[in-house]
């Protein structure tokens, strides 16, 4: 049993602790997030359903945002990681810089979009005028954020390639408090501040942005030793590497933007379906990203050592990192599926809504629960390892096809057509991360996934 262990896994505990070195910082850096979440859910819902539903579909347009610099980044950071395997710190920054501008250019035309048309934006979301309004305010300042979000995240995503994944709890940490304060100064009109409910949880969220593109900077130009990289080098216009960085960018750009799409969409129809399912959805949404802290840790642990592993060349070991990466994400899988288990009833006396949404938004953490099983090997095996070695086709095809293909498509026609209960339009909902589970590790035994894009 033993030799068949060391003959498909990686043993060594230095493995483990480089692995936890990465997703532990990250996991903390999501978790703030998280806290930053469940706050703003909370405070907004003791103002009552429409609150809840105007914030969460207000903030729509930011989880595309979300998509494509995310896409972009990790398009990014692809080649980055490869590279921090070779130690080409000259490349890094090329790389990184390419990254920035193209960054910087979709989050400036997102935030002119959002600021003209805020209220046509939101009737995509929903037909009731009331949420409608509320959510049109809300996004008309939320969209203020969008930018030194863009710059922050980028820096701090392109940093995870090359191992420094502490600096981003800090910088997320410090925001935590100052968007936590101001969302409560604001939403309730604290400290002689004006009450502008919704819309002050955009306040909040518009200054604890800033005040991360803050920090970001002072760390940059005063601490940051690996890279080299700074703001100014984003306006130098010869980029050596940008073939290459379209080539392997464009796939998980698009992966993200038709995933950031979808899952949109997949708002939209939870919206066309009622207030009560966006509710509950808003709600069992928060417990979601509390326990995707732990996946996306471990994804893009996965996604930086398999990525310097292929860079370096260590060819013997690539399928046995890739196998043991799975292993650890099915031990995630089920730590998720019990702690969302435990927290449900904890969770849903944290708020105040109406006994039709208490009951649904029960029923479909019960599905969130179940789904992590199979959800932690997905985004692993895809946001990970396909991505760090290279295959960022291959997880295109399989994150989309699976979404567009099914999950969408079941959901139209069971909510909006068939009118099936709410629970089973949230199963046929979310039916794309069990299909990708199989597709992901069918294309890892294949060994055709490792693929290095560096060059000389």
């Amino acid at each position: 049993m033993r030799a068949f262990l060391r003959r498909h896994f990686i043993l060594e505990k230095s493995f483990l602790y480089n692995v936890l070195a990465i997703a532990v910082p990250i996991a903390l850096q999501n978790m703030i997030s998280f806290g930053v979440a469940v706050t703003d859910s909370v405070m907004l819902g003791s103002l009552g359903d429409v609150a809840i539903s105007a914030a969460n579909l207000g903030g729509q347009p930011f989880s595309i945002l979300m998509s494509v610099g995310f896409g972009l980044s990790s398009g990014g950071s692809v080649l980055i990681a490869q590279y921090w395997g070779k130690g080409d710190t000259a490349r890094i920054r090329q790389v990184m810089r390419i990254s920035m501008q193209v960054v910087l250019c979709a989050s400036a035309a997102m935030t002119a979009l959002c600021l003209a048309l805020p209220r046509q934006v939101m009737m995509l979301y929903s037909s009731e005028t009331q949420v409608i309004d509320a959510a049109a305010g809300y996004l008309s300042l939320v969209a203020f954020s969008y930018i030194p979000y863009s710059v922050s995240n980028n820096y701090i995503t392109s940093l995870r390639a090359v191992e420094k994944v502490k600096i981003a709890a800090v910088i997320y940490g410090a925001s935590f408090f100052v968007n936590v304060f101001f969302n409560y100064m604001f939403i309730f009109g604290r400290f002689g501040a004006p009450a502008l409910g919704v819309r002050g949880a955009a306040v909040g969220t518009v200054i604890a942005r800033c005040s991360e593109l803050l920090l970001v900077t002072a760390y940059m130009y005063r601490k940051e030793d690996v890279t080299g990289f700074r703001f100014g080098q984003c306006l130098h216009l010869r980029n050596d590497l940008l073939r290459d960085y379209v080539r392997h960018s464009v796939p998980v750009l698009g992966n993200e933007v038709l995933w950031g799409v979808g899952f949109s969409v997949t708002a939209a129809i939870i919206g066309r379906i009622g207030s009560v399912f966006v509710t509950a959805n808003s709600i069992a949404s928060v417990l979601n990203q509390l326990a995707f802290v732990f996946v996306l840790g471990v994804a893009n642990a996965a996604a930086v050592v398999t990525g310097k592993t292929v860079g370096a060349g260590r060819m013997d070991r690539v399928q046995k990192t890739a196998n043991t990466l799975v292993a650890m994400s099915v031990v995630e899988g089920v730590f998720s599926c019990a702690m969302i288990l435990c927290l449900r009833p904890v969770f849903l006396s944290l708020y105040t809504v109406t006994p039709a949404a208490r009951e649904a938004a029960w029923q479909i953490i019960g599905v969130l629960a179940v789904l992590h099983l199979s959800l932690s090997i997905d985004v692993t095996c895809i946001v990970g390892v396909l991505r760090g070695g290279g295959d960022t086709r291959m997880a295109f095809a399989f994150d989309c096809g699976a979404l567009w293909l099914v999950s969408i498509p079941a959901g139209l026609v069971s909510g909006l057509v068939l009118r099936w209960p709410v629970p089973l339009v949230y199963v046929l909902l979310k039916l794309d991360s069990p299909i990708k589970t199989v597709l992901s590790l069918l294309r890892l035994k294949s060994g055709k996934w490792v693929r290095r894009v560096t060059v000389p």
